[in-house]
């Protein structure tokens, strides 16, 4: 009998893969008799090694790593709060609570580096050069919405919510390049990551703009809010960091599933947002705006907070499955919020203050980024229901960066379900 480790080393995989070779039931597992770790049959391994070692540089048999392909895997770690380790990346880390894009750590990046610098961080995996990073820039202020894409927005109407104008676009987007030259993988993250501030401002914005006026954070401010003034422009910049990136969520799993059949980025980010727009997973701006007009309209902070605790709920916006110690992203968009209630609607932070003392009290829950978000993109005044389109525009810098990482080394992504319906049976002819 071998150990885990002994197996793998034997094998020449990580513990991650042989994990997963065991729920694929390619390998059995046994327990000891004392102690929990698991033991494996020196047989058995030497069985599996004539199909798993590479042969002049290629698979004998397709046995993929478990960092390329999606299965009932191992837990990330005893006692953790939740999740199962299925798959590996170089995007993004989740440690100890400590979250970092490509090693630099949220802090910083939300400090110090612009939304057009996090985009290439995470699509290239390094830090971008100036030069690199003002090309971003000035593709984005040259950025139109196509004909197809324009007519698509019309057909959804002006009063659709801000994802299912941009799930709108995507498709439209692509059939717009229909009959033109194949282009790069590249060179369509910057036509999504351009176009996605002027869907979300309507009609203001659908023309390129004066070379001086770049940035994402000045045409989303300019297009929605009509002044794009530097401390509202270092906010909103920060705002877009933040939600950039945050490893195999749900919308995040979707654009890998999607990107690892070979369609193209579009699709990959329509998928995503197709998955955001479920109430689970992207619903929660939505309810914290309700909350905050509830509020704002005078009804007690008690009153709404035990309307939650009557229907079984969480305060919206409040608790995360990964932090048990609070979200530090909430952290640094509450610090977003302080400046900029230092020029307008101090009003809106000070209740989001009494929200999170009021719901600490009551539940001993932290906010997590969903609910600083939405006060924050309040607050520079953004229309109603913008929370989960500023999102959408941040975080898709990082479902583009696991699309790219999906093609880089691609297998499809073809996970296994374990039956528990009824036993075989047979279809005979009726009586």
């Amino acid at each position: 009998m071998l150990t885990a480790a002994e197996a793998a080393e034997r094998l020449g995989v990580k513990l991650g893969t042989l994990y997963a070779y065991v729920s694929r039931g390619w390998l059995k597992s046994y327990k000891r008799k004392v102690g929990r770790e698991a033991l494996y049959r020196r047989a058995d391994i030497e069985a599996l090694r004539g199909v798993s070692i590479p042969e002049r540089g290629r698979r004998a048999r397709s046995l993929p790593y478990a960092s390329s392909w999606v299965t009932i895997a191992q837990p990330a770690a005893e006692g953790a709060p939740s999740g199962v380790i299925v798959a590996e990346s170089a995007v993004s880390s989740i440690i100890e609570g400590r979250l970092a894009y490509r090693g630099y750590p949220i802090e910083e990046l939300v400090e110090r580096a612009s939304f057009e610098e996090v985009c290439l961080l995470l699509w290239e995996g390094e830090r971008p050069s100036r030069a690199k990073t003002e090309a971003l820039r000035a593709q984005v202020a040259a950025a139109e919405v196509p004909p197809a894409v324009a007519a698509a927005l019309t057909a959804a109407g002006a009063d659709a919510p801000p994802l299912l104008r941009l799930a709108a676009a995507m498709p439209a987007l692509a059939a717009s390049e229909r009959h033109g030259p194949v282009r790069s993988s590249d060179e369509r993250a910057r036509t999504i990551i351009g176009l996605i501030p002027l869907v979300l401002a309507k009609a203001s914005a659908y023309r390129a703009v004066e070379p001086g006026r770049q940035g994402l954070a000045v045409r989303l401010l300019e297009g929605l809010c009509g002044e794009a003034p530097p401390w509202a422009r270092i906010a909103t910049d920060r705002i877009l960091v933040a939600c950039a990136e945050h490893e195999l969520n749900a919308s995040t799993f979707a654009a890998r599933v999607v990107a690892s059949t070979g369609a193209d980025l579009y699709a990959s980010v329509l998928a995503a947002l197709c998955s955001l727009s479920g109430p689970i997973h992207g619903g929660a701006c939505d309810r914290i705006e309700l909350m905050l007009a509830q509020l704002d309209d005078g009804l007690s902070l008690t009153a709404v907070l035990e309307s939650f605790s009557g229907q079984n709920l969480l305060p919206p916006g409040f608790g995360h499955a990964i932090y048990a110690h609070g979200d530090p992203r909430a952290v640094l968009l509450k610090q977003v919020a302080g400046e900029i209630a230092r020029h307008r609607h101090r009003r809106i932070y000070e209740l989001a203050l009494k929200i999170e003392e009021a719901v600490w009290k009551r539940e001993r829950l932290r906010p997590n980024l969903d609910f600083y978000l939405t006060v924050c993109v309040r607050m520079l005044g953004f229309p109603a229901g913008l929370p989960a389109g500023v999102f959408a525009l941040g975080r898709t810098a990082g479902w583009i960066a696991h699309s790219l990482e999906q093609y880089a080394d691609n297998r499809l992504i073809r996970p296994r379900m374990r039956y528990k319906g009824s036993p075989l049976r047979h279809w005979d002819p009726l009586p």
